[in-house]
């Protein structure tokens, strides 16, 4: 073997300490692979090793004092030496002949090997994953469980995997497996987000909060993005921690033998006696209910069974699973004390209002007897079921758990019936129907039954319904929906909607000086306010009555200010986009109406008065006509001082178009406008701003040569030449 230069031996030696460490640092995927390339690298390290020792290279002794690398610590000095005569170990009697290309060329191979069994594991791993996500979707756990072992099988350190074994392990009620899952995916990766949740999900159902709570939190720092998801899961625990609480102090209250307690569930283990007459049953579930006054009453009723009656009942189950028109007086009053009962036994009790709504069947029956039309006792259910539902959704949990039960769109398409209806039922629908709102993700589940259901439903409810309290909450219930942009899009579209809301105003805008009517409007042109945001051809078609009605609005003596507000902002939504309305306007007094709006700087209508006077004045000669000759000039120009850019641009874009009428430039010429307009076109934040300050002081200097002068005089040619790229 021929001899090492000793300019390489440097170089040869801290691969050596590379290749070690690489070595060192490779996983193994199972005990066998294990055993055998542990083995290897002990061959290969012990051959470097010795190499080392017959080197005249000096090393360091202590790894602690060595200078760190990238690959480890370095180990080697400077050698002044010269070469030595033969290669280090050339001489030990089992040296095998393998110089540094050859040692190179052995780890690689090996290392290329691992990497190709690594590759076709994986593959086969795969393939079992994806067999076990679908016995997952399937609810077939074991057999997903089956599945997700043979993976690691192959590859031992995939979180995914881990982590898919431990959610099915928590299915099947392993937790203790489930954790120690967790714990494997966080060794392999320990910002496995999913492994701190599901980790704290199995805590959870084992009932230690505390530790549930570390995991989520842990879950959080790994992803601060996920702090609202965090913060459900937090949620549910004190929810179940607070149950937990409230039963064992239930059960200890019952143990001391309070007779309070005893009667709920002396009287409980009566009710539930099978194959009683529906009397039997109505009268102890209004005695039940008269039981149920505290905490304590509520958890025990829950313990005991109370809220398991709608299914192991077999008279209760038959009647609410029964079409609503087959049942008699007496078993619509059975079912009439049932909800009632259930409604007192959930009243501000988390636990008992998830349970209850994730009865079988429950969410639908529900629905099918609040949408047919009943008299009578009939009518008293509905009220009772309807009151249930309500009190339910004023809990976040009731509200979140309905979302996730019940057919949304067809129970507010129900809800809309009832809100058209009269009595306390219609109150209670709105109120529900607000509450559910509130939850995040109600947008989410509506969107794509706009059309189908939603909106015929609420068009109706607005062509037919008779004033009640609960209209104008559901009016702005919809209107609250149009921050969706999906959902205002939709709605925008539906000419059916445009019509009715005309519709009511045109029935309510003379009773302003009532409260309801009042409400009624505000609401209504809050929701058409929502929905001008963008051009659409509704706005085209419907525009003329829009304005007609808010113009008569507006002369209502009755008028309050919110409503004024609302209706100077529609109007300067709808002008710009509808010509035919625009001439109408200003024939009935627009432009009077909104000069008088832009007198006070700090008016709240100014910013949507200007806006409506711009459309006005780019479109019709009288209204220009009415501006100059009534003094509205001098309002305009005192507006472009305004802090609002938005007040600036469109008073700078009003007196533009107003250059237009005869003598308006000569009549200007005696201010200083031009010098308020340079300042604005050379220092103004917004593009549109410095464009129509620069439009306006074009067709002043156009309009009179005194304005011309004056730019000259400021200089201002430049300024007007760097703004003109603005002008279109």
């Amino acid at each position: 073997m021929a001899d090492m230069d000793p300019k390489n031996m440097d170089k040869f030696l801290d691969k050596v300490d590379e290749i070690e460490a690489i070595v060192k640092g490779l996983r193994a995927e199972n005990e066998e692979e294990v055993k055998v390339s542990m083995d290897k690298a002990d061959e290969l390290i012990a051959k470097a090793e010795a190499a080392k020792k017959d080197s005249t290279v000096a090393v360091y002794d202590d790894d602690k004092d060595l200078p760190e690398t990238r690959t480890g610590f370095s180990k080697t000095c400077i050698n002044k030496s010269s070469a030595p005569d033969e290669m280090p170990g050339q001489n030990d009697p089992n040296y095998d002949g393998m110089d540094n290309v050859g040692f190179m060329k052995a780890v690689e191979a090996d290392a290329k090997e691992r990497a190709k069994r690594r590759n076709e594991r994986m593959k086969v791993a795969e393939g079992y994953k994806e067999k076990g996500n679908v016995e997952f979707r399937g609810g077939n756990y074991e057999k997903a469980l089956e599945w997700y072992t043979q993976a690691l099988r192959e590859v031992k350190d995939h979180s995914v995997l881990y982590t898919n074994r431990a959610q099915t392990y928590i299915k099947l009620g392993k937790y203790p497996e489930a954790i120690i899952d967790c714990e494997w995916a966080l060794r392999v990766f320990p910002n496995c987000i999913k492994a701190h949740i599901h980790k704290g999900r199995a805590h959870l159902c084992l009932k230690e909060f505390k530790e549930a709570r570390e995991c989520y939190n842990k879950a959080l720092t790994c992803d601060p993005k996920k702090e609202a998801l965090i913060k459900d899961y937090l949620a549910e625990v004190d929810r179940a921690e607070l149950a937990e609480t409230q039963e064992k102090d239930a059960e200890e209250v019952f143990k001391e033998g309070n007779s309070e307690n005893l009667n709920v569930v002396d009287v409980l283990t009566k009710v539930q006696r099978a194959e009683q007459l529906p009397v039997y049953y109505s009268g102890g579930y209004r005695v039940l209910k008269s039981l149920l006054s505290s905490t304590s009453d509520r958890t025990l009723f829950r313990t005991k069974g109370g809220l398991d009656m709608l299914t192991t009942l077999a008279t209760l189950h038959n009647c609410i699973s029964a079409s609503p028109k087959s049942l008699s007086g007496e078993e619509l009053d059975m079912l009439t004390s049932a909800f009632m009962l259930y409604t007192e036994a959930c009243r501000d009790n988390e636990k008992s209002t998830e349970l209850v709504l994730q009865t079988e069947g429950l969410p639908s029956y529900c629905i099918r007897f609040l949408d047919v039309k009943m008299k009578g006792q009939g009518k008293i259910l509905q009220v009772a079921i309807m009151d249930f539902l309500f009190t339910l959704s004023q809990l976040q949990i009731g509200q979140k758990t309905i979302m996730e039960t019940f057919d949304v769109p067809k129970l507010i398409a129900v809800i809309f019936n009832l809100i058209g209806t009269k009595g306390p039922i219609a109150k209670d629908a709105a109120n529900l129907l607000n509450n559910l709102a509130l939850e995040k993700k109600f947008k989410s589940m509506i969107r794509d039954k706009v059309e189908a259901t939603l909106a015929p439903a609420f068009e109706q409810l607005l062509e037919n319904s008779s004033p009640s309290v609960a209209l104008p909450r559901c009016i702005t219930m919809v209107m609250n929906l149009t921050t969706d942009p999906l959902i205002r899009s939709k709605l925008m579209k539906r000419n059916q909607l445009w019509k009715a809301s005309c519709s009511v105003l045109d029935t309510h805008r003379t009773k302003l000086s009532e409260e309801l009517s009042a409400e009624i409007v505000e609401s209504v042109i809050g929701l058409l306010l929502n929905i001008t945001t963008e051009q659409s051809e509704c706005v085209r078609t419907q525009g003329t009555t829009i304005c007609d009605s808010c113009l008569a609005i507006l002369h209502e003596s009755s008028c309050n200010e919110v409503i004024r507000q609302r209706v100077v902002g529609l109007l300067s939504h709808v002008l710009p986009y509808c010509v035919p309305a625009v001439d109408n306007v200003v024939k009935k007094g627009g432009t009077e109406i909104f000069m008088e709006f832009i007198k006070e700087e700090e008016s709240s209508y100014v910013k949507s008065a200007l806006k409506a006077l711009t459309a006005l004045t780019q479109i019709n000669e009288e209204a220009r006509k009415y501006i100059v000759s009534n003094k509205g000039l001098g309002k305009l120009i005192k507006h472009l001082k305004s802090s609002d850019e938005v007040v600036v641009g469109n008073a700078a874009l009003c007196l533009s178009h107003c250059t237009q009428v005869p003598k308006m430039c000569s009549a200007l010429t005696k201010t200083d406008i031009i010098k308020e307009l340079l300042v604005l076109a050379r220092d103004g934040k917004r593009p549109a701003v410095q464009q129509n300050c620069a439009i306006l002081i074009a067709k002043l200097a156009q309009g009179d040569s005194k304005h011309l002068e004056r730019l000259r005089e400021l200089h201002g040619i430049e300024i007007l030449h760097s703004c003109m790229k603005y002008v279109k």
